[in-house]
């Protein structure tokens, strides 16, 4: 393993336990439940409503009960009359759904081949960040990549992967069916609807969502034909895993943009937004950590809000960490590589950052990273047939 990942290791290391002492002291400290005793929440209620938490049993008690926790816990940052939280929750899940797409195309056809272990760790993990933190386990997911993936020790060892073009098709059926259905639905219909049209059905489902990815993903590489496909150019993998890293660009931007309008419209319209509603989502208290080492007890309403910033922050961080990695550990095996420009696409992806989110800086660097080791197996080949 080279230098470069056992530094980015290390400072992945230190986000995984930042993420740990945050998130667990708000829930001991900001208004949340303690995580050993979430099994014993026995609260059936949205919070500020009076609509019955109503999901289908299990039978096992502590199971049900953490599950009616999940749906507080989520229709806090789904109800727009919490401001901070619901805008919170916007920028949460725009990273999620952008990232998430950057790990299952490492996952399943990645630049050093698809392994099995690092499939069902991605989709693993995944899960965990979905039920217990996405800033705790991201983090752990960049790691396991660095240690499980190699890196090509030049771009004439970059594999000819476009066997795996199809399961880079298949990914995008995967998740628009698996991903962008059920995150839509939760996202729009009601908290008392009924039956399939419950919001609260859908909120649980899509926290289920790797699990409904996967078999997707299965039923669609089966039939586009899955690894029997015939090998061609590398370039053939590239095109694909490009595609897909451009929706991921896109799917941050959009919302994260969405999200940058609503916290200024009011600056530029101020008639239209109220007083209160504007701290709320200033930038200050959108984007600067809320401190949760005073001890301060807080709503639970609040505490959601600080607790889905710092599971942002650290997701989001960790995601641009490893891809700037990735992207300087590219640069490195092309020595030919100007300086110059690779502090241009550094900068560039802290200006993607800031205006696209940094789901788009880190799609945008491993693309930018696909790109860098495609130009070493084109210049390889064209030697080679001259």
């Amino acid at each position: 393993m080279s230098i470069t990942r056992y530094l980015t290791a290390v400072s992945l290391a230190a986000v995984v336990i930042l993420a740990h002492v945050t998130l667990h002291k708000q829930f001991e400290w900001n208004g949340l439940i303690s995580p050993d005793k979430i099994v014993g929440h026995s609260n059936r209620i949205l919070p500020n409503t009076e609509i019955p938490i109503k999901l289908p049993e299990t039978g096992m008690e502590g199971l049900d009960n953490y599950c009616a926790f999940i749906m507080s816990f989520f229709w806090v940052f789904l109800d727009p009359r919490n401001p901070r939280a619901f805008l919170e929750g916007k920028f949460l899940l725009s990273s999620l759904s952008s990232t998430w797409m950057i790990m299952l195309v490492e996952a399943h056809a990645g630049l050093s081949g698809s392994s099995a272990g690092f499939v069902f760790a991605t989709y693993l993990l995944e899960m965990g960040c979905e039920t217990i933190g996405v800033g705790l386990f991201t983090p752990i997911w960049c790691i396991v990549h660095l240690l499980i993936t190699t890196a090509p020790r030049s771009g004439a060892e970059v594999k000819r992967f476009s066997k795996h073009k199809n399961n880079v098709r298949a990914l995008g059926y995967a998740l628009l069916v698996g991903h962008a259905l059920p995150t839509v639905l939760m996202m729009h219909l009601k908290p008392d609807g009924e039956g399939i049209a419950s919001q609260q059905l859908w909120t649980m489902l899509r926290a289920l969502h790797p699990v409904w990815v996967f078999g997707v993903f299965k039923v669609f590489e089966t039939l586009f034909g899955g690894q029997s496909a015939v090998d061609q150019p590398a370039e053939q993998l590239h095109l694909s895993r490009r595609n897909l890293l451009q929706f991921s660009i896109l799917t941050s931007a959009v919302v994260h943009i969405n999200c940058l309008t609503m916290m200024f419209g009011g600056h530029i319209f101020p008639t239209w937004v109220r007083e209160e509603v504007l701290s709320e989502i200033s930038v200050s208290t959108m984007f600067v950590p809320a401190p949760f080492w005073t001890g301060e007890e807080v709503s639970f309403v609040k505490g959601v809000a600080m607790f889905v910033q710092w599971d942002y922050l650290c997701s989001a961080g960790a995601m641009v960490i490893w891809a700037a990695s990735q992207y300087w550990e590219a640069t490195a095996i092309r020595k030919d590589r100007p300086s110059v420009r690779v502090a241009e696409t550094l900068a560039q992806s802290v200006v993607m950052a800031l205006v696209a989110g940094p789901g788009a800086a880190a799609a945008f660097l491993i693309q930018e990273r696909d790109t860098v080791l495609a130009t070493g197996v084109s210049e390889g080949r064209h030697v080679k047939e001259q």
